[in-house]
């Protein structure tokens, strides 16, 4: 018999859609917010979390973005109408099951929305026995040694937070049909108060299984898997709690002040994960990792104290803007010895064609990780591991160094840009990857070397009067037919190598390079990227810096949608599918409209990285589309 929590999970699994699909639903309005922010309600140890400030903010937000601007556009709303109305057709079978249609769904979340993970609370035996060890019979005294078996047990609990304010009622309609089905499968329900406030414990029916408890109180529900899960989180709230909160602990604050800090607006949703804690717990809950545990802890895993991030709306200029932090402790050594960021040149080079959907340049010390990277092996694999599993074999098969022929001839810059070759297809989207060089002729004495050592690997072609590099008689890849060719190849440009999987890219990169074509650094959506990333970096001076054009994914897909081939092949496969059926209609109808509708919507994106003592701080945003 399957786990009534795993059976029934997907009663509440659908309040994550509610908060996704229902942000363009009109707002229902909140309470006055009485229910504390999720972090004054988690423990301090709290693995994971995140947390959306308030969605019924967000809906408002949602409307006025393009996103927004773009489901409400007169030629474009009969077809995301459509759309709906396929979703909430196709909804009703589920809907019978819950008792609620779609829309009623989607309404149901109005303000806070959180979900975390946590170490698991002792049963009340394993806390009686922590009491009745001797060391110290302080309250202070049993609270460590409670905390410290919690610890060690290596349980993980979860909880969920949503205010639902007039909505509570059909929330609960959920809880109710998962508490039925639950005592079903022998779960005992079992009631408490505290303050005025009943708490529903379900305790399982065996050992192993954990338990489940939930309350409401100010329209909100807190529901908890775990013993005390959610009754800890009423004590925070209600002021009664011994324990520190998520919001007393130093690396989370420490976290969120430099990503919540870092905007003036209040954020839309945050998150904090705690990575080596909660892999800590799962290795340790037994598998053969929990053997090479220890040798990763040698290697300053516990160095990395914590992720954090926020999402902000960004007014008039800004479609939303994000920020991201890694908390580090210093040293970097150990396996964090081989991030190695630095600061330099971040300009698109002139071979970059303006029409790219993507760029993104990075500096790094490449030579300094691969030293830290040959000590970092050298733990587990013995003295020099790089010159014997690397070097060697390289010097054998290829007659080059890695270290002198390669490593000693980069600069540090690494550029990668995207372009969606034509026509439109599922891979159309084509990269290339250039390293900047100190000395370009000596890159193309390698190359010599290279064919020197492999004559019958290398073939050479020129295109815009640059040699071309490719692998000879490359057999075609089993693709569908419409798919694309890959075309390897490599080129030297001045000072840069450059790979491809695309002669037409390269091609282009060529053309740029003579300027008879024009070229990223000279593009005025670039250039206002550029402008306003200055004003995100807080005086700081990156080390990494991408652009991406947001409509050119969305093409490709409008190209796919109205492709021949594209309709034969959902034919095909709609026969079982309603969904894919549906949408098969709309398309033969041609209630697609023109891409032009679309793309007014989108603007392009850019995003930055800078490097500190204490960690790395990693930005995002969208600026503002002008429809």
């Amino acid at each position: 018999m399957r786990h009534p929590i795993c059976k029934w999970s997907f009663l509440l699994a659908p309040l994550a859609i509610c908060v996704s699909l229902g942000l363009q639903q009109n707002s229902l309005g909140a309470e006055d917010d009485t229910t504390p922010g999720a972090p004054r309600l988690l423990p301090k140890d709290t693995l994971a979390y995140i947390r959306i400030d308030n969605v019924d903010d967000m809906r408002t937000d949602m409307a006025d973005s393009s996103m927004g601007r773009m489901m409400n556009d007169p030629k474009l709303k009969p077809f995301v109408s459509e759309v709906y109305t396929t979703l909430a057709d196709l909804f009703e079978q589920f809907g019978a099951q819950i008792g609620l249609s779609l829309e009623e769904l989607l309404a149901i979340p109005t303000g806070q929305v959180a979900a975390a993970a946590m170490p698991a609370n002792l049963s009340e035996r394993d806390e009686e026995l922590a009491e009745d060890e001797a060391d110290s019979d302080s309250p202070e005294a049993i609270r460590r040694r409670i905390e410290r078996k919690r610890e060690q047990q290596n349980a993980i609990a979860g909880i969920f937070i949503l205010e639902a304010g007039k909505n509570l009622d059909n929330m609960m309609s959920l809880v109710d049909r998962l508490e039925e089905q639950m005592i079903q499968g022998g779960y005992v329900r079992r009631t408490s108060k505290v303050k005025g406030t009943t708490i529903v414990k379900l305790l399982p029916p065996r050992q192993g299984r954990q338990e489940v408890e939930y309350f409401t109180k100010d329209d909100t529900l807190i529901f908890g898997i775990g013993h005390d899960t959610a009754a800890k989180s009423l004590e925070q709230w209600s002021g009664t709690s011994e324990e520190d909160s998520l919001a007393d602990r130093a690396d989370f604050t420490s976290l969120m002040s430099r990503c919540i800090g870092a905007e003036e607006t209040r954020p839309q949703l945050t998150f904090f994960f705690d990575p080596y804690r909660f892999v800590e717990r799962l290795v340790n809950r037994g598998g053969a990792a929990a053997l090479v545990w220890p040798l990763v802890e040698n290697l300053g895993v516990s160095k990395i104290r914590g992720i954090g991030g926020s999402s902000f709306r960004g007014g008039e200029v800004f479609e939303d803007i994000a920020h991201m932090h890694i908390l580090l402790d210093p040293p970097r050594d150990g396996m964090f010895g081989v991030l190695r960021p630095e600061t330099g040149d971040t300009t698109p080079p002139k071979w970059v064609p303006d029409d790219v959907s993507g760029y993104l340049t990075l500096n790094w010390d490449f030579e300094q990780t691969y030293e830290n990277l040959d000590k970092l092996i050298a733990t587990f694999q013995g003295a020099d591991p790089m010159k014997r599993f690397v070097e060697e074999p390289a010097k054998q098969a290829l007659g080059i160094s890695i270290k002198e022929d390669i490593l000693d001839n980069l600069t540090g810059r690494f550029v990668t840009s995207s372009w969606m070759e034509p026509p439109a297809r599922l891979n159309s989207q084509t990269r290339l990857f250039g390293l900047e060089l100190k000395d370009g002729l000596s890159a193309k004495g390698v190359i010599a070397k290279l064919r020197d050592k492999r004559p019958n690997d290398i073939e050479v072609e020129t295109i815009g009067g640059v040699v071309v590099y490719g692998p000879k008689n490359q057999r075609q890849r089993n693709l569908p037919e419409n798919f694309r060719q890959p075309e390897p190849g490599v080129i030297i440009l001045g000072k840069w190598i450059i790979f491809s999987d695309s002669r037409k890219l390269l091609t282009r990169v060529t053309q740029a390079n003579a300027d008879s074509m024009p070229r990223l650094v000279n593009v005025p959506e670039y250039d206002l990227v550029s402008s306003e990333l200055g004003g995100k970096l807080d005086g700081e001076t990156p080390f990494m810096v991408s652009f991406m054009r947001g409509a050119d994914s969305i093409r490709q897909f409008y190209d796919l949608a109205k492709s021949p081939d594209t309709l034969r092949f959902m034919r095909s496969s709609a026969e079982g599918n309603p969904f894919l059926g549906r949408m098969l209609g709309l398309l033969e109808k041609n209630e697609l409209p023109e891409f032009k509708e679309f793309e007014k919507y989108f603007a392009p994106t850019g995003s930055f990285a800078y490097d500190e003592t204490g960690g790395m701080h990693f930005g995002w945003f969208t600026l503002r589309a002008d429809d």
